[in-house]
């Protein structure tokens, strides 16, 4: 069987292989997906990159009907209507999450929907396929319960997915400003927080550890309050001279910062990196809150890690939240703003962020390059600007992707040129998205030996610390 539910406030939609039972899901897994348009612009599938993580006995419920394909070379698992067919993917911003049993049998998926996807016209081929989200969400499980089960009027209150959250309708007569560092092993959600908080998307994200490379300050003007936010890179052990350049910026994050947001995944146990980074946490003069994201999702075997994070330290205050459905938003910012001193804003009321367009416009082609390439390249690429001129009637901008090997390079540009033109086609989309206006973008691929460890490179390409302090 194939149903359909959508949840038109948290702009979800959910696919079912069987129908649910009370309790059966277990796990859930986060995997890239890209949505499947027909010639109208109407939904009628999607895509979903799977890893060797899956077996095919996982998969069993998901290929046990007409309605699905599984590319055994790519590992791409396509789910399609019965007699449609599409002739547009379009990648999602936020990963798919893949709903587990006790058995880690795939039993459905929850893919989040864009705004522009959100609309009638857009769900029309899949409304014979729904079923209502009331008989299905108890059995759904959105993960453990941390505090309590939130109210009506607070899953109302839950920020919208491209509107910052608003300010109090009454200034106070004061205004609180101050940094807060966002702190925490690789791939816990710092960036996913980040962007939910401001509204927009001011730092990438990826399925990959160690996407952040540099500290990337958000700003959240409000008349209340001004606050920045600086998400760090990943704390990690590093293995070359940029991952120690990572390190060295997050840490250098922790001595300045007023708040410390200590970010870490309630769905996984504390590892050791975790306790030491609550280690140095513990150490900084700023107040530290413990921040348990992925609160949706519901740990394997069913295990409750709270207590196991609580012990890593005192904290002012241990705040459950959802980055990625953007639970628990408004009671973060509470607990920041009230621990900021009363001081003037730092940044013009209008910036929302220290980083210049040309820098997230590099950005977001090595966020599509780390999104549609394979394990053994993101962590060996950088881009950089080379030309970026205004002309008639697009931008013209230039870029050069720099990898490490020539075995890198032939994966980023494809056969006939058609990864690199997959990547292009999705960097495009989002530098014009932030532009507001039409670019016509080149990209080149360059082999740079070992750039990583190599300290000229890093200077060259942006990578010094001198630059982000």
């Amino acid at each position: 069987m194939l149903t359909f539910s959508h949840d038109p406030e948290a702009g979800t939609i959910y696919v079912y292989f069987t129908e649910l039972e009370a309790g059966q899901v277990e796990a859930s897994l986060e995997y890239p997906a890209h949505l499947l348009l027909d010639s109208h612009g109407a939904i009628v599938g999607c895509q979903v990159a799977l890893d060797d993580e899956l077996t095919l006995a996982n998969l069993e419920l998901a290929l046990a009907g007409d309605y699905q394909r599984l590319d055994m070379a790519s590992g791409q698992l396509s789910i399609m209507l019965d007699h449609e067919v599409y002739v547009q993917r379009v990648a999602l911003e936020a990963t798919a999450m893949l709903d587990l049993d006790a058995n880690d049998t795939v039993l459905g998926l929850e893919l989040a929907l864009p705004a522009e996807l959100r609309t009638p016209a857009r769900l029309a081929r899949l409304q014979p396929h729904m079923v209502a989200l009331d008989s299905t969400e108890a059995d759904r499980g959105d993960g453990p319960v941390v505090f309590t089960q939130p109210t009506e009027q607070e899953e109302d209150e839950a920020e919208a997915p491209d509107v910052a959250v608003e300010a109090p309708s009454v200034p106070p007569p004061t205004l609180r400003s101050g940094f807060v560092a966002l702190v925490g092993k690789p791939n816990v959600g710092k960036s996913t927080l980040l962007n939910a908080l401001l509204g927009q998307k001011v730092s990438i994200v990826s399925p990959r550890p160690q996407t952040t490379r540099v500290p990337t300050r958000g700003i959240l003007s409000r008349p209340d309050v001004q606050i920045v936010f600086v998400d760090t890179p990943g704390i990690h052990q590093p293995s070359h001279a940029l991952g120690r350049l990572m390190v060295d910026l997050a840490e250098l994050s922790l001595p300045n910062a007023d708040v410390i947001g200590f970010m870490v995944d309630l769905s996984q146990p504390p590892s050791e990196l975790d306790r030491q980074i609550a280690q140095q946490v513990q150490r900084a003069r700023g107040h530290r809150l413990l921040i348990l994201n992925k609160v949706d999702i519901k740990p394997r075997g069913g295990h409750n890690y709270l207590e196991a994070y609580h012990a890593l330290g005192p904290w002012d205050e241990e705040l459950a939240i959802s980055a990625r459905r953007r639970l628990g938003l408004t009671a973060l910012l509470d607990a920041i703003v009230t621990r900021l001193p009363i001081g003037p804003a730092l940044y013009p009321d209008e910036r929302i962020t220290d980083q210049s367009e040309q820098q997230i416009a590099a950005e977001f082609v090595r966020e599509k390059v780390l999104f549609h390439t394979q394990h053994e390249v993101p962590h060996a690429v950088a881009v950089g600007v080379d030309e970026w001129e205004e002309r008639e009637p697009a931008t013209f901008i230039r870029m050069t992707i720099t990898v490490e090997r020539d075995g890198q390079k032939a994966i980023i540009i494809g056969a006939h040129g058609s990864m690199l033109k997959k990547i292009g086609s999705a960097a495009r989309f989002e530098i014009e998205r932030m532009l507001g206006r039409k670019i016509y973008l080149e990209l080149w691929v360059k082999v740079r030996p070992n750039w990583r460890d190599d300290p000229a490179a890093l200077g060259w390409l942006g990578y010094q610390a001198k630059h982000w302090r």
